[in-house]
Parts: structure tokens; C-alpha cells; sequence
């Protein structure tokens, strides 16, 4: 009987009338429905009731009971309405009905992404492809110097999509397997992100957006893996530059504090949709289906920070541009001493 008290958020031993047709712990929502049964009850027009409800039981959150009733023995005339009621809890039943439904819906959202990934690799794929294979057998043809210079610019700058295409899918493709690679050594950063800044202006063909890296310390040496934070700046700059038509991309890191250090990519680019912030880092998503890439540089970014044991996000506002940022673990003493003597 007590269990029976507890499961409606009762006391033990509650007078009956202050339990039935009051329901007092009971949701609102809830409530409504047992205490028009109760009236129907009354009036002859219900017999049985099974309802799961959520009950107050007095740590501040609803669990969950299911509420089973029977009316054996209704005589009004003789005063008499006997009902017999049996309830238990469910709310552990409920809580893994609840993951399971979430479970399910984002399987059915990674299908989905998936069957739209599948898609748009056809053409990511035969785009780069058609232009190398054109372009080279025109090149065997008799043709100019300068048309030969522009084609051949053109097949180099469709073999780096295609390599990248591929690249993203065998790095994805690691990652669900558990088996990327992570090199950690001391590596400068300056002369990391000097690379990056001269790789970048060589491939940049827009005239009207600068490159700029930002380097606030002399020296700077970081205990990590060189080659994956390259990978995801390279990844923030890619996407920077699909979206930013003029003005400028700036890259750098912002002084170590709180034993971390900060890497951000900012642009005067298109900038994000709210509705679509929280979702960039997902697989396979891409803010314009007509520009190219996988949809997979963001989300292999975020799985590398993460392995990195650091942080990664976004801030942005539509029409005025992005920072992507992430944050990775900053020693300054200890045995990968961080800054340069």
C-alpha cells in the first residue's frame, strides 16, 4: 500500500478523498485526464482506465506511473462506487524508451545524411574527374603556350579537389575505425602558421580578400601533432574561403591562458545561418549544396580536437562573417617546455 501512496507522490495512509479526484502530484496535463474519468465514473459513462502519468514525487522532477482502474461495483442509488486501481512505476521503463527514441531519430537523421552524401559524391567526384580528363586531351592537341598554361592550371587545381574528396573519406573512414594516427612532438607555431599563410595566398584566387596570419608571441612552441592541426586550420580556411567574396581571412592564436591555447580562423565571408550553427559540425552537412566539398572537413575537425583534447566552435553573423575557433592544452614549464628561450 505504501508503494501504491508513493507512486502518486503521496504521503502514506492519505485519506482516500484527498487522493482520488484531487491528484494532486500529478502533471497538470495528467491530472485533467484522471479527474474527468473520476466524473465520468460518476455519471456511468466510464468503466476502466489505463494511463501512464507523471507524477511529482517530490525530487523536483515528473516520474513516470501507469495507472490502471477497474470499476467493480457501481451501485449510486446505494451510495456504493467500488473501484480497484493498480499502479507501479514505469519511470525507468520510460527513461529508456526515451534514449531509445533518440537513438533511433538520430540513426534515421545519419541515413538520411548518409543517402544525401551518397548523392552528391557522384557529381563531387565526376566534376573534378570530367575536368582532368577534358583538359588533358585537349593538352594533346596542338595549342598555344598560354592555353596550355591555363589548362594545366586548371588540372592541378581539380586534382587538389578530388585528392582532398578522397582524403576526407579515408580520414572519416579511420575515424569510425579507431585508427587515425596522432604524431605529438614539439612543434613551432609561428613557423607552422607562416607555411599556412604562403600555402594559402598560393592557392587564394581572389584579389579582393587578403590572407593574414596573426602570430602575437616571438615563440611559440606547442607539445602536439603538427600535421592534424593543420589539418583542421586548413579545413577552417577552406570553408572561409568558399564564403568570403571580399575583405579578409585572418588566422592565428590569441596568448595562452588558463592552460590553454586558442586557434581561430575569422572571415568577412556570407556568415551562418542561426538555425544552422548548431548542426555545422555535423557529418555530411554543407551550408550550399552548389559549392564543392564533402561535407565532411568540419565534423573530421571536430573529432581531431576532440582527440586533441581540446575544444572546438563557432561564432557567427549572417551577412557580416565567421571565427572558427578551438582550443588545444598549453604546458608553459613542465617536461614540453612552450615558449621559446
Amino acid at each position: 500500500q505504501d508503494t501504491w501512496y508513493r507512486n502518486l507522490g503521496e504521503k502514506e495512509n492519505t485519506p482516500m478523498p484527498q487522493v482520488i479526484g484531487v491528484y494532486s502530484h500529478v502533471h497538470p496535463e495528467d491530472c485533467a485526464v484522471l479527474k474527468q474519468f473520476v466524473n465520468q465514473v460518476k455519471e456511468g459513462k466510464a468503466t476502466s482506465l489505463s494511463k501512464e502519468v507523471r507524477v511529482n514525487r517530490g525530487n523536483r522532477k515528473y516520474s513516470w506511473t501507469s495507472i490502471n482502474v477497474m470499476v467493480r461495483d457501481y451501485r449510486p442509488q446505494d451510495g456504493v462506487i467500488e473501484m480497484l486501481c493498480i499502479n507501479y512505476d514505469i519511470t525507468p521503463l520510460k527513461e529508456t524508451e526515451q534514449k531509445l527514441i533518440i537513438a533511433r531519430d538520430k540513426d534515421e537523421e545519419l541515413d538520411r545524411l548518409k543517402s544525401a552524401f551518397l548523392a552528391n559524391m557522384s557529381h563531387e567526384i565526376r566534376t573534378p574527374l570530367n575536368a582532368i580528363v577534358g583538359f588533358s586531351s585537349i593538352l594533346a592537341e596542338d595549342v598555344s603556350e598560354e592555353e596550355r598554361t591555363e589548362y594545366l592550371s586548371i588540372i592541378s587545381k581539380n586534382n587538389d579537389i578530388l585528392l582532398q574528396l578522397i582524403n576526407d573519406i579515408l580520414d572519416l573512414s579511420k575515424i569510425e575505425a579507431g585508427t587515425l594516427e596522432y604524431v605529438y612532438a614539439n612543434i613551432d607555431v609561428n613557423k607552422m602558421l607562416s607555411e599556412i599563410e604562403q600555402a594559402t595566398r598560393m592557392r587564394q584566387t581572389n584579389a579582393n580578400v587578403a590572407i593574414c596570419a596573426v602570430t602575437p608571441l616571438e615563440g611559440l612552441l606547442l607539445y602536439t601533432d603538427q600535421r592534424r592541426v593543420t589539418q583542421v586550420l586548413n579545413n577552417f580556411i577552406s570553408n572561409a574561403m568558399k564564403f568570403t567574396n571580399t575583405g579578409s581571412i585572418t588566422f592565428g592564436y590569441e596568448e595562452p591562458k588558463d592552460g590553454y591555447i586558442r586557434f581561430f580562423v575569422t572571415d568577412t565571408g556570407t556568415g551562418i545561418p542561426p538555425e544552422k550553427v548548431a548542426d555545422i559540425f555535423n557529418r555530411f552537412v554543407k551550408l550550399d549544396s552548389f559549392k564543392q566539398g564533402t561535407g565532411l572537413g568540419l565534423a573530421i575537425s571536430q573529432n581531431i580536437v576532440k582527440e586533441l583534447k581540446g575544444e572546438i566552435g563557432v561564432a557567427s553573423e549572417l551577412g557580416k562573417g565567421s571565427t572558427f575557433w578551438f582550443t588545444l592544452p598549453y604546458e608553459k614549464m613542465g617536461a614540453h617546455r612552450s615558449i621559446l628561450s
